[in-house]
C-alpha cells in the first residue's frame, strides 16, 4: 500500500529524472503532466457511525409498519409506546385502534385529518370521545333507510360504547322514493289531487344502537335534510308516528339520559304527548328541549304533568303555539314543583291571562332562576302582576319580556318592583314599548344587583355595603 510518503518520494525522483536526463524531442508529447492527474478527494462532514440505526429502531419501525395486521402495544416499554403511537397513521382501521390506543394525541391527530374546526371542549375534552361521536353522527346523518346496511352503524357499536356520551344529529334522511305509476284518467278524477299516493316516511330508528350507549346522556336531535336544494319537498320534513312510537320508547328505555332535545321537526300535540309521556318518572332526565315545533296547549298540559314526575331542571317550548290556557297549566305544576330552574316560553302567545298565572305562581315559587316570556302578546296587566311579586321573589336571577306590549306605564310600575329587588341581574325589556328613562333606570338597578353579587361571591358571609350614592341600599347578608 503506498503512502504520502512513497508518492512525494517518486514524484522527487520523477523531477530529478526530468532534470539531469534529457527527453528526446519525440517523446515529450507522451510526459503526462503530474499537477493535472492529482485530485482531491472531500470527507462526507456529516458521516458518522451513529447513522446507522439501533435494533431497537429497527423494531420500532416494523411494528408501525405492521400494526395493522400484528399491533403491538402494551408489550412494549412506556418510551417506545411513545414512539409507537407517534408514528403510527391516524386513518388504521377502528377495529385496530378503537379498544387499544388510548392515547390523546393520536386521536387528536385523526379528529384534526377529518375535521377542519374541532371544538374538543364540547366532548368533554375527550379526543377520542369527539372522534366517535362524530364519526357515529356522520353515519347516522347519511344513513338511507332501505338502502344503507344497519350493520354499518350497529357493527360500531363494540368500539364506541365506551365513548359516545352524545349524540347530535341534525339530519334524518327518508328512504328513497320510488317513482309514481301513471294513473289513468278514471283514477285520478276518481280523488283529490295526492290523495294516498304519498307513502308514509320513516326515519332511521335508533332503538338498537341508544340499547347498546351505555353511557350515553345526551340525545339531540332533527328530523328534515340540509342542502335538498332544488329537490325540496315537504315530506323530506316528516317526523311519522312510526318515528315517534320508536323514539319514545328508544328515550324511555335509555335509563342513562339526561338531556333530551327535539327541535325543528314539525312535532304537534298528538306526537309531544307520546314522547312526553314516555318520560314520566324518567330517572335521570334534567332536560327537555321541544323548540320550535308545532306544539299547543295540550302538549304544554303533557309538560305540566311532566314536571309533576320527574326532576327536570330545564323546559324549552320556545316557538310553539302555546296558548293561554297551557301556560295556565305550566304555572299549575310550577306553584308545586321543586326541580324546575329554567323555563323558556319564548315566541308563544300566552298573553295577559297566561302571563299573569305564571307572574302569580311566582310569588310562591322558590326554584326557579330563569324565565323567558320574550314575543307572546303580554301588555300592562301582566307588568303590573310582576311588579308585585318581583320584590316577594328572591330566586329569580334572569327575566325576559322583550317584544311584548308592556307600554310606559307597565315599565314604571316595573321599575317600581325593581327598586326593592336585590336579585335580579338580566332583565331584558328591549322592544317592549317602555320608556328610555324607565329602561335606563332598571339597567342602574341591574348594575347594582350585579356588583352586589360579585361582591357576596369575593367576600361571603360579611354584610355589604352601598356601592355609591347612586344605587339603592344592596346590603345583604
Amino acid at each position: 500500500m503506498s503512502t504520502p510518503g512513497s508518492h512525494q518520494s517518486l514524484y522527487n525522483q520523477f523531477s530529478g529524472l526530468m532534470k539531469t536526463s534529457p527527453t528526446p524531442t519525440h517523446m515529450k508529447a507522451k510526459i503526462p503532466n503530474v499537477r493535472r492527474m492529482r485530485r482531491i478527494i472531500s470527507e462526507d462532514s456529516e458521516w458518522t457511525l451513529a447513522i446507522v440505526p439501533l435494533l431497537t429502531e429497527l423494531c420500532i419501525q416494523h411494528i408501525v409498519k405492521n400494526f395493522q395486521y400484528n399491533p403491538i402495544l402494551k408489550e412494549l416499554l412506556p418510551e417506545h409506546q411513545q414512539k409507537v403511537l407517534s408514528r403510527l397513521p391516524p386513518d388504521l382501521p377502528l377495529t385496530v385502534t378503537a379498544n387499544l390506543i388510548e392515547d390523546e394525541n393520536y386521536w387528536h391527530r385523526c379528529c384534526i385529518k377529518r375535521w377542519p374546526v374541532c371544538h374538543v371542549a364540547r366532548h368533554g375534552g375527550s379526543w377520542k370521545r369527539m372522534f366517535f361521536e362524530r364519526h357515529l353522527e356522520n353515519l347516522l346523518k347519511l344513513f338511507i333507510p332501505g338502502t344503507t346496511d344497519p350493520n354499518v352503524i350497529l357493527d360500531l357499536l363494540p368500539l364506541c360504547q365506551n365513548y359516545v356520551r352524545r349524540i347530535q344529529v341534525d339530519q334524518f334522511l327518508p328512504p328513497v322514493r320510488l317513482p309514481t305509476p301513471p294513473q289513468n284518467e278514471e283514477q285520478s278524477d276518481s280523488g283529490s289531487e295526492g290523495e294516498g299516493s304519498e307513502p308514509e316516511k320513516d326515519h332511521y330508528q335508533l332503538e338498537a344502537l341508544v340499547a347498546g350507549l351505555k353511557h350515553l346522556e345526551e340525545l339531540d336531535l332533527v328530523y328534515g335534510v340540509k342542502d335538498c336544494g332544488m329537490n325540496f319537498q315537504w315530506n323530506l320534513f316528516l317526523f311519522t308516528f312510526r318515528d315517534c312510537h320508536s323514539l319514545a320508547a328508544t328515550i324511555k328505555a335509555c335509563h342513562t339520559l339526561k338531556i333530551f332535545r327535539l327541535t325543528r321537526s314539525k312535532v304537534d300535540d298528538d306526537k309531544a304527548r307520546i314522547l312526553i309521556r314516555s318520560l314520566l318518572d324518567h330517572p335521570a332526565l334534567e332536560e327537555l328541549d321541544m323548540s320550535h315545533n308545532l306544539i299547543g296547549d295540550r302538549g304544554a298540559r303533557a309538560a305540566a304533568k311532566l314536571l309533576s314526575h320527574s326532576r327536570l331542571r330545564v323546559l324549552n317550548l320556545a316557538n310553539n303555539q302555546v296558548r293561554a290556557p297551557g301556560a295556565q297549566s305550566l304555572a299549575h305544576a310550577l306553584a308545586h314543583n321543586t326541580s324546575l330552574v329554567s323555563l323558556n316560553l319564548r315566541l308563544n302567545c300566552i298573553e295577559d291571562e297566561g302571563g299573569q298565572a305564571i307572574a302569580h305562581v311566582l310569588e310562591t315559587n322558590k326554584c326557579l332562576t330563569v324565565l323567558n316570556l320574550g314575543g307572546n302578546e303580554l301588555s300592562e296587566p301582566t307588568a303590573t302582576l310582576l311588579s308585585q311579586v318581583l320584590p316577594i321573589n328572591s330566586t329569580l336571577i334572569s327575566l325576559n319580556l322583550s317584544c311584548n306590549h308592556i307600554g310606559l306605564d307597565g315599565g314604571k310600575q316595573l321599575l317600581e318592583g325593581m327598586s326593592e329587588n336585590k336579585t335580579i341581574l338580566e332583565f331584558d325589556l328591549r322592544l317592549s314599548d317602555i320608556s328610555q328613562e324607565s329602561e335606563y333606570l332598571i339597567g342602574q338597578l341591574l348594575h347594582a344587583n350585579r356588583e352586589a353579587a360579585r361582591q357576596r361571591t369575593l367576600n361571603p358571609g360579611h354584610f355589604m355595603s352601598p356601592i355609591t350614592n347612586n344605587c339603592p341600599e344592596t346590603c345583604v347578608d
